[in-house]
């Protein structure tokens, strides 16, 4: 089957020559089982066909799982209270309406919910190592021989008691050891890809306890719920939807009967409220439950400023610290979010947990964990996952943004990238990146939204560098409040000089009234950034960079769809990045992830010029000497020719165009190919001047355009190439509109005559004038339209903002 358009596929929002690829009919249908899946055609060269069934996971668990739970389902749900039966028939059977408008779950959210009920009341199974005999499967890729013994799955205890499995794990294709929850705790994680509707698993989870525990006998749950955050920012994306129990009440989870019964209190960080017997749900970060020694007054570092201050005794409560109060609860279900943070068992969260598991007379009812990227510190999935819902379904029932990958054509991830040359040697991505983004941005204005550009850049320094060049560069059409600039430290946090910033960012930029167009900050920035409105992702990563972050989390800061937009309409983000990005980008593909690409020309530019028939608008500017410690008449001495060559001869072909390939990577099919303008001045002045201006920047010559000018177009013309040029050849004005080599010729030609400069002259009139009309021509890019005008000697006005 071809890519070519068919009855059940959705029109992309934004324009493609092909359709995005689609399983036919799934559209309208994300509420039921997938029964087919996207795959590579065999033996078809970037061939794709439809299959038939659903697409295998590759966990541990949840194959056998699967078929458990669907038999389970078909058969009406035996074996199961009363309140069980109602529950998920009220959620996943009746029609609901919310605002107007057909409401229903996600089949990926009614699958983990029936999951659990399953392992709670038919097999009751509260352990780990029962849960991996009962249910535990290898996956095997066919691509790997097999192995003596690589099927089997061996327990085995630690002298300390610590329990292990070994087995064959599928994402490192070797055997590893792996440990499991300590025995007696009912353990279980939810594989969800980022925008699938982790909350509102979370949400029912604590309904289906609640009510489990108030009214099914001898019932192992708790009705007190520790909902876990692991910074600020994910923290109030939580409070917004769990404060004053909000998201009870705007979706249909409690069934109206149930209502009067139904009294939970919820409990933020900092409250000093004291807990009912029954009934609780504290919301709050793990840090807030950490032991303190100090007032907590203010933030001790860089680690609390991001996560909040750590836990204050409230004379309202007693003096009793929220981790008081927990402990004093009769039972307790703990849910984590993105819950990859807790992995390890030397973290103080995950000996917080544990701690509680043991202070509570009969532990902790039930810990549940959710994240997208479920992983431990070894990159493996958790062993206890019951349920997967991994982003290429997610794609295909279109309850995210279709990834797409940009592919730029015959260039190489760079080698040596600092602050100070990362424009240079990232300026084709980054005029691709921006011109996707104006196309996204037209595309949406449609629908009175503002899509978003995320720049990821390697580090702070080259997010800096960046930030300025797009404030900077005329070309690309930014203002200092359009680019925001968030900081980062090593291990991914933010700075706590950029948290409150983040924080407001977060929270205001999907909204159309705020100005920001442009984030940019580096790669380690994760959880809390998944902010609906970015529709163009860039990926800057040289070729000697780690592999520091998870394929997900690459693409996770867009991949929440845009409201507004109906669900007629698929909704595209553009992964564009150097080829060591791009591979980070398909290591997705192991999970059948369906990713594609695009791009289009911009628009052309203006000409801009002095006109004869108004020459009566011309003026005279008097020209005067500089006042600054410079000795700006030594510019004059500075022979071109003596000055070093940048470039050899045989680099002096064509580069004025940037050719982009777009893929589907999971069948490598080809569905578009095309060459972006460089945006290639059609006079030599052009980028002459941007170059001067540059040195005139760096140098810190401010007014010596004019002297400078003559310098930078003799190099260019006679030494930079190591032969004579012709400026208006169409090949060199390819090499000088280019960014990265208007960036080498900037810092060579800014060092050369900084040094050549010295002194400070005394101010005088010069004896000349700048005329007006003798301004040569010149082209203007941006978006906004250049006007005309009676009261001056141009065809146009160049504009900069409204």
């Amino acid at each position: 089957m071809s890519g070519e358009s068919t009855n059940g596929i959705r029109r992309s929002v934004v324009s493609y020559d092909k359709d995005l690829p689609e399983v036919p009919e799934r559209a309208g249908q994300e509420h039921l089982p997938p029964e087919a899946h996207l795959r590579k055609q065999e033996g078809v060269e970037g061939g794709f066909e439809i299959a038939e069934g659903r697409r295998e996971s590759k966990l541990l668990l949840v194959n056998k799982l699967r078929k458990a739970i669907a038999q389970w389902r078909d058969e009406g749900y035996p074996g199961t209270s009363s309140v069980t039966r109602r529950l998920l028939g009220y959620w996943f059977e009746e029609d609901h309406d919310r605002g107007g408008t057909p409401f229903r779950y996600y089949f990926g959210q009614r699958e983990a919910l029936e999951t659990m009920a399953y392992l709670t009341e038919v097999e009751r199974i509260r352990d780990a190592k029962a849960l991996v005999e009962a249910f535990g499967e290898i996956f095997y890729p066919e691509s790997v021989e097999r192995q003596l013994g690589t099927d089997t799955i061996e327990h085995e205890t630690a002298v300390g008691g610590r329990r292990r499995i070994r087995r064959f794990v599928p994402e490192l294709g070797s055997q590893i050891n792996q440990d499991l929850p300590e025995e007696g705790l009912a353990r279980y994680a939810f594989k969800m890809a980022t925008g699938s509707g982790k909350t509102v698993v979370m949400a029912l989870a604590v309904v289906y306890c609640f009510f489990h525990r108030r009214w099914v006998e001898d019932s192992p749950l708790s009705d007190n719920f520790l909902v876990v955050a692991p910074n600020v920012i994910v923290y109030q994306r939580l409070q917004r939807d769990f404060a004053s129990g909000r998201i009870f009440e705007e979706l249909p989870m409690v069934p109206p009967e149930w209502r009067g019964a139904w009294d939970l209190s919820v409990i933020l960080r900092g409250e000093g409220t004291e807990p009912a017997a029954s009934g609780n749900l504290f919301l709050t970060n793990i840090q807030q439950l950490y032991e303190r020694e100090d007032d907590g007054m203010t933030p001790a570092n860089a680690i609390e400023a991001l996560l909040g201050p750590k836990p204050v005794a409230d004379l309202s409560s007693g003096g009793r610290m929220m981790l008081e109060r927990i402990q004093g609860l009769s039972g307790l279900v703990v849910m984590n979010d993105e819950a990859h943070h807790v992995h390890d068992e030397d973290l103080k969260w995950h000996q917080t947990l544990t701690g509680l598991h043991e202070a509570l007379p009969a532990g902790l009812s039930l810990w549940l964990d959710f994240s997208a990227t479920p992983k431990d510190q070894n990159g493996t999935y958790f062993p206890w996952i019951i349920m997967d819902y991994p982003l290429a379904q997610a794609v295909e029932d279109r309850i995210v943004k279709a990834p797409l990958i940009v592919h730029r054509v015959e260039k190489e991830s760079p080698r040596q990238v600092t602050g100070n040359n990362a424009v240079e040697v990232y300026g084709d991505w980054l005029l691709a990146a921006l011109s996707r983004f104006r196309v996204h941005e037209e595309t949406y204005r449609t629908f009175e939204l503002k899509p978003v550009l995320f720049i990821m850049a390697e580090n702070s320094a080259q997010a800096d560098a960046i930030g300025k060049w797009l404030v900077e560069e005329d070309s690309c059409g930014l203002t200092e409040e359009e680019v925001l600039i968030i900081h980062t430290k090593a291990t991914g946090e933010i700075r706590e000089g950029d948290l409150v910033k983040a924080r407001e960012a977060v929270n205001t930029i999907d909204d159309p009234s705020n100005r920001v167009k442009v984030v940019v900050s580096v790669l380690m920035l994760r959880e809390g950034w998944d902010v609906r409105n970015v529709t163009v992702v860039l990926g800057l990563r040289p070729f000697t960079a780690k592999a520091d972050i998870l394929p997900e989390q690459a693409v996770g800061r867009g991949l929440r769809l845009m409201t507004g937009v109906g669900p007629d309409r698929t909704q595209s983000l553009e992964v564009i990045g150097t080829p060591h990005f791009e591979d980070v980008v398909r290591e997705l593909e192991k999970e059948g992830l369906g990713v594609k690409t695009v791009s289009d020309a911009p628009d052309p530019p203006v000409k801009i010029e002095p006109v004869a028939n108004k020459l009566d608008k011309d003026i005279w500017i008097p020209c005067t000497s500089p006042t600054y410690r410079r000795n700006y008449t030594r510019l004059s001495e500075v022979d071109p020719v003596n000055l070093e060559q940048l470039y050899n001869r045989e680099e002096l072909g064509s580069r004025s165009r940037i050719r982009l390939r777009m893929q589907f990577a999971p069948t490598e099919t080809e569905v578009h190919e095309t060459e972006l303008d460089r945006r290639v001045a059609e006079h030599p002045q052009e980028p002459l001047g941007r170059i001067t201006r540059k040195v005139e920047r760096a140098a810190g010559l401010g007014g010596r355009f004019a002297e400078l000018y003559p310098l930078v177009r003799g190099y260019c013309r006679d030494k930079a190439f190591g032969t004579r040029v012709e400026l208006d050849d169409p090949a060199i004005l390819g090499h000088l509109s280019a960014v990265e080599v208007q960036e080498q010729l900037t810092g060579y030609l800014a060092d050369a005559v900084g040094r050549a400069s010295a002194e400070e002259l005394p101010l005088r009139l010069e004896h000349r004038v700048l005329k007006l009309s003798e301004t040569p021509e010149f082209t203007w890019r941006r978006n906004l339209p250049a006007l005309s005008s009676d009261k001056t000697i141009f065809n146009l006005v160049a504009t900069y903002n409204d």
